[in-house]
């Protein structure tokens, strides 16, 4: 069901779904959305027999950080364990690579479904694309 985006198609179906969900239905702005680091990030993608319904990537970060970004699932998908699937499959990700700290920016009505993947809260909340969010964090050790 997970897989890492590796070709054009990939990616196109990794857009798709961040499309439907940030932009359509979150009215996140294309030039937001579609930002300068999508080359240098690891995006994964979720199918369900063929059809793009979930995706999230992560992102290398200076002093050993890692950054788990753009976590999204179709509408008709949620409430399946899809997204808590592709957190799964994006932090064992991130193990391979050798993180062992992670931030995130959550908006604020997920705080307790990251709380279940050993993310806390820090800080306020600030707005992000209009959306209101809070920056978690994860540490290994």
């Amino acid at each position: 069901m997970f897989r890492i985006a590796t070709s054009k198609e990939d990616i196109l179906k990794v857009m798709v779904v961040r499309g439907i969900v940030f932009i359509e239905e979150q009215g996140v702005d294309w030039e937001s959305e579609i930002d300068e680091h999508e080359e240098e990030s690891l995006h994964v993608l979720g199918e369900v027999e063929g059809q793009p319904v979930a995706t999230g990537r992560l992102r290398a970060l200076p002093n050993g950080w890692f950054k788990l970004e753009r976590v999204a699932v179709r509408p008709r998908w949620r409430g399946r364990g899809i997204a808590k699937g592709m957190v799964e499959f994006l932090l064992k990700e991130a193990a391979k690579l050798g993180a062992v700290r992670m931030k995130m920016h959550a908006q604020v009505y997920l705080e307790g479904f990251y709380n279940q993947f050993g993310f806390h809260r820090e800080g306020d909340i600030f707005s992000e694309c209009g959306i209101d969010h809070i920056l978690m964090i994860r540490e290994e050790g």
